[in-house]
């Protein structure tokens, strides 16, 4: 064998290595989180078309609202607004639990409220055959809260045994972690919507705006726990009567309001001209509706801010999976939104 034919194997050998190095590394990259979603209503039946959906997207898991825990008259933490399984499904059930952050100013024995509230969601997971191997809570705690909030997180743990639990954090507990405090859980789920004052008028969109946003999160924020991340697919219809919040109006279109006695009066903004009822919600002569929803253009801006800093996710769960909002946000679309998420 000449020498020239022994460099020419030799350089071929190179880049066949090479090559090979390359796709090996390729295959080895991270993967972008999955997707999952929230369904946040009482009866649990997923329709054809939710079915696609979850399908498209390649979801395995689903994070169902199990109950709220709110104070009842007597200032007692009660649970309310039940789950009801009119279906079973293949998927994997994660069960939530929203508690208001109320509750923790008034209840003095938080240990006994964690096994109340264990109790309920193994009971009705055992019912519904679900293998759970995660609960989630949702509670914006507060200084006032942390410390019972923060008990009631380790107790529950105690309870749940090696079941993980997750609680939800804000934006602000992020940048104020250090007065906030680190919640006693094995993961966070950083929830990123309803980041504004909901409660003033004169707000452009309480939902989400990639200007608040910017003002907790940078390129330098970190968090010491494994986190989730929950990004918003959802609308509404804030009603001010009387210069206040007064109803909240789920599922509330610009075209039903455009078919109503209303008049619109600034971008995304209307004056009800006469009592009406739209989706069984009632609306009052002179109501101001502020039209909020989620865009899928702040969400591609959202993703792009995420991707700039330092957090790092194992999922995404888009809040949630309704039918009115199937044809707004279509597969293909919060699957590209899931490529920008690091």
């Amino acid at each position: 064998m000449n020498t020239d034919t022994l460099v020419i194997r030799k350089t071929i050998s190179f880049f066949s290595l090479l090559v090979l190095f390359v796709i090996l590394m390729s295959c080895a990259k991270k993967e972008h989180p999955p997707v999952s979603f929230y369904y946040w209503k009482q009866h649990f039946a997923l329709t054809r078309e939710q079915n696609v959906q979850l399908q498209a997207c390649g979801t395995k898991r689903l994070y169902v609202k199990f109950f709220d825990v709110v104070l009842d008259e007597n200032r007692v933490a009660k649970p309310v607004s039940k789950i009801e399984f009119e279906q079973r499904s293949k998927m994997e059930i994660v069960p939530c639990v929203f508690i208001q952050n109320e509750v923790f100013k008034a209840t003095q024995n938080t240990a006994q409220l964690a096994e109340k509230i264990a109790g309920l969601v193994l009971s009705i997971s055992v019912r519904q055959q679900l293998k759970v191997k995660e609960i989630q809570l949702d509670c914006d705690w507060s200084a006032s809260t942390k410390v019972a909030y923060f008990a009631f997180l380790e107790k529950l743990q105690t309870e749940l045994g090696d079941i993980k639990l997750v609680c939800t954090i804000r934006l602000h507990q992020i940048k104020y972690q250090e007065s906030t405090g680190i919640p006693p859980v094995k993961k966070g789920l950083l929830m990123c919507y309803n980041m504004d004052d909901i409660d003033k008028i004169t707000t452009p969109n309480s939902i989400v705006s990639s200007k608040v946003f910017e003002q907790y999160i940078n390129e330098n924020s970190r968090y010491p726990l494994q986190l989730d991340l929950a990004l918003p697919i959802f609308q509404w219809g804030l009603i001010f009567r009387l210069g206040k919040l007064s109803v909240i109006a789920n599922d509330l279109t610009k075209a039903s309001l455009h078919a109503s006695s209303s008049s619109q009066i600034a971008k995304n903004t209307f004056l009800m001209k006469k009592d009406t009822i739209i989706n069984e919600t009632n609306f009052c002569k002179g109501d101001i509706v502020r039209l909020e929803t989620s865009s899928t253009k702040v969400l591609y801006k959202l993703a792009d801010q995420l991707n700039q800093t330092n957090l790092k996710f194992d999922q995404i769960i888009y809040y949630h999976l309704s039918q009115a909002h199937l044809n707004a946000y279509h597969a293909h679309t919060l699957s590209a939104i899931g490529r920008l998420i690091p």
